[in-house]
């Protein structure tokens, strides 16, 4: 199989996927928590496995607690991925609303050019969203990953189907 199909072929099914998240972000959402509690599960038990094998490491009990913290919230997101969603939601609203005033900030220390502009353009991007996620909080919670995961996935897809498209007419 030449390499613009693969390219071709994975760029569709984000696409797919991306439009299915859109569909159902509730759904979406609760996917992406789960999927995050496997990896903090799998994470904190290799952790815990390096910990306890290395008979020399000077940090071995500090390792040991971040591999019990991981085991225990990958469990809990597994658990009740449902109020782990909402718990995830805070944190990518607060990440909005930092991210928007940091950029905000560098943006207005910068020279007069496009640079500046664009910054403080995405910086109240960034902080419209934040407020946007934190007014109608109980609604956003549950559907505000999906979308993002959405989003990522079509614009990820269209991507990759654009370079395989291109690449086929090399």
């Amino acid at each position: 199989m030449k390499p613009s199909t693969l390219f071709f072929a994975s760029g569709g099914a984000m696409i797919l996927f991306g439009l299915l998240a859109l569909a159902n972000p509730f759904a979406a959402s609760l996917a992406i928590t789960t999927f995050l509690g496997a990896l903090f599960l799998i994470g904190g038990v290799i952790q815990a496995w390096l910990s306890f094998n290395d008979r020399g490491g000077a940090y071995r009990v500090w390792h040991a607690v971040v591999a019990f913290l991981n085991i225990v919230v990958g469990v809990w997101l597994m658990a009740d991925p449902l109020s782990g969603t909402v718990s995830l939601a805070a944190v990518v609203g607060a990440l909005f609303l930092i991210m928007g005033a940091l950029r905000l900030l560098i943006g207005m220390q910068l020279p007069n050019g496009q640079l500046r502009w664009m910054l403080l353009l995405a910086g109240i991007a960034s902080i419209v969203i934040g407020v946007l996620v934190f007014s109608d909080f109980q609604n956003a919670a549950t559907a505000i990953l999906g979308l993002l995961l959405g989003i990522q996935l079509l614009a990820d897809g269209i991507g990759l189907v654009v370079f395989g498209l291109s690449s086929r007419n090399l």
